[in-house]
């Protein structure tokens, strides 16, 4: 596929999220990219991660994508010296480097069928654990297909992993193996939608 496919392909999850990206050019293996923020929604570097994923997966020579040129859309005007946080998404590389994650971040897998939600909670533990995360929540085991996929997955770790039930019944919280003593928040958390976590899989 070309980028141009690739783009187009993920452009309507892109939007849902937010964001808009624009490919610039390319340099050596890397595709560069403009993003603009188009609304509220899932941090553009966990964005980039999700691009690169599938630009592997489907190109024949890109590896890696950098965000060269970020726009925070109306109404968030650029700062003139932009904040260390935005420094960090500007220089994004796909080289080895600590994403942006909230402490305790969520992993949305309401409207999953069986094999997608277990595919989507491997990848979010893969990549959050690769990143220190050592406590997230899970969503959606109201639904059928959502609460046996998260028992597969639940059986599987269960010496590796303490997991407890909410009282809404539809949320589990997940505290990895020798996490430090820590709290889940109790302020609204950031979700991240399951197909995200499909995207680059």
């Amino acid at each position: 596929m070309t980028v141009d496919e690739i783009l187009a392909r993920l452009e309507a999850t892109f939007e849902q999220e937010g964001v808009r990206f624009e490919a610039l050019g390319s340099q050596e293996h890397r595709l560069l990219v403009r993003a603009q923020r188009t609304g509220p929604g899932t941090p553009v570097a966990f964005l980039v991660k999700a691009l690169e994923g599938t630009l592997r997966r489907y190109h024949e020579h890109l590896r890696e994508v950098e965000l060269v040129e970020y726009d925070p859309g109306e109404g968030n005007p650029t700062p003139e010296v932009p904040s260390q946080e935005f420094d960090k998404v500007l220089k994004h590389k796909a080289a080895p480097s600590k994403l942006n994650l909230p402490e305790v971040p969520g992993l949305d897998l309401r409207g999953c069928d069986r094999a997608q939600a277990v595919k989507a909670l491997e990848q979010a533990h893969k990549i959050w654990s690769r990143h220190g995360v050592e406590r997230f929540k899970i969503r959606g085991l109201k639904e059928d297909a959502v609460r046996k996929a998260v028992e597969k997955w639940r059986t599987f770790y269960e010496e590796a992993e303490t997991t407890e039930l909410e009282s809404d019944g539809d949320t589990l919280r997940v505290v990895l193996k020798g996490a430090r003593a820590g709290e889940f928040p109790a302020e609204e958390m950031l979700w991240f939608p399951a197909r995200l976590m499909l995207m680059g899989s």
